[in-house]
């Protein structure tokens, strides 16, 4: 099993050397380097077998997990790509080597997720890391069941590109640190440490301190004492998921409805999909569909004028009963065709 992942990790260095992207088996750019020791080991027992196999039976191929040494050359390669991918090495025998490794790592690629559940990293890795963090583009860290010791506050300090985190075991002083930082936080993980237990005033304290962009959190914790420290944690978050759906639908239903919106007259991922064909395809698709495209809002702007009551709540004054004749006559449709077929070839 080591040896097949040993030769991937070399395969996956050819294409690095050369500064080129790991092409995927549909000759994409790779964009998860997924090293999860449990996820590898389901997979290569299943190859054998073809089922799936226990969490017992796994164990027996604990050896085969990967070490610092294993990954080394990876990470150097790394840096001669622009990566920007999920970097997932959860489960491996790795310490504090390899998360140095990672911490020289992030400030040159635009790295956008890092797993390292269930490793042997401990604070003095957590410290170069949390030292280096601001500088990347890091927006997802997970540390489950890894315990970083006093380095989890200087990674807390340095939040401000970060959407989700678990910061695995802490005890009671980081947790109270925590509810003293200024973040943006999405999602949020912690774990108790058990030599250092959470009392009531510091779960009081970070109930308290929920900020409005917290939608969700997960406590790994079987201890009723926290009970009801969960269930406060959870509604605060509900609330704040409510808030956040209510605000996406206003700001959706503005564009559709807003003429002077900017993406009002612009098709949904257009310049996003275009850059999915060859230049031969994107010219061929382009001309072939954009008069398509744009009956297409001449039709919706047909409708949103119609609805006038709909766009009275928005722009606060009635249309021109002149404008709303002419959109259904063959001048009036095509100035709406012109006016948006200049916006897209603009774009």
């Amino acid at each position: 099993m080591k040896a097949q992942i040993l030769g991937r990790i070399i395969r996956y260095g050819l294409y690095l050397k050369k500064g080129l992207p790991i092409p995927d088996i549909d000759g994409e750019d790779l964009k998860v380097l997924n090293f999860d020791f449990q996820h590898n080991a389901q997979e290569y027992l299943k190859n054998l077998g073809g089922q799936d196999y226990s969490s017992d039976q796994i164990k027996l191929l604990e050896e085969y997990k990967l070490n610092d040494e294993d990954l080394e050359q990876l990470l150097l390669d790394l840096s001669n790509i622009r990566f920007d991918g999920e970097l997932i090495l959860d489960n491996q025998n790795i310490t504090d080597i390899t998360l140095i490794r990672i911490s020289q790592l992030i400030t040159k690629i635009p790295l956008k997720v890092l797993s390292l559940r269930n490793t042997k990293i401990t604070q003095t890795g957590g410290f170069k890391f949390g030292a280096v963090l601001s500088q990347s583009k890091l927006q997802k860290i997970y540390f489950t069941n890894t315990d970083l010791g006093l380095s989890t506050n200087l990674i807390m300090e340095n939040l401000q590109n970060v959407k989700d985190i678990d910061f695995g075991i802490i005890g009671n002083q980081q947790l109270r640190y925590f509810t003293t930082v200024q973040h943006n936080l999405e999602h949020v993980g912690f774990q108790e440490k058990k030599s250092d237990p959470w009392d009531q005033g510091t779960k009081d304290a970070l109930v308290s301190s929920i900020s409005k962009s917290l939608l969700s959190a997960t406590i790994l914790i079987n201890d009723f004492r926290h009970k009801k420290f969960i269930g406060l944690i959870e509604l605060k978050c509900k609330d704040n998921r409510q808030e956040y759906v209510r605000r996406m639908c206003n700001q959706f239903k503005a564009r559709d409805l807003d003429p002077d919106h900017p993406d009002y007259y612009y098709s949904d991922d257009f310049h996003t999909n275009a850059y999915k064909f060859s230049v031969k395809q994107y010219l061929s698709n382009v001309f072939e569909s954009l008069l398509d495209e744009s009956l297409f809002y001449l039709e919706k702007e047909r409708q949103n004028v119609l609805r006038d009551e709909e766009i009275y709540q928005v722009t606060h004054e009635l249309l021109p009963k002149e404008i709303m004749e002419d959109i259904c006559t063959a001048d009036g449709s095509i100035i709406v065709l012109a006016k948006y077929l200049l916006g897209k070839i603009k774009k």
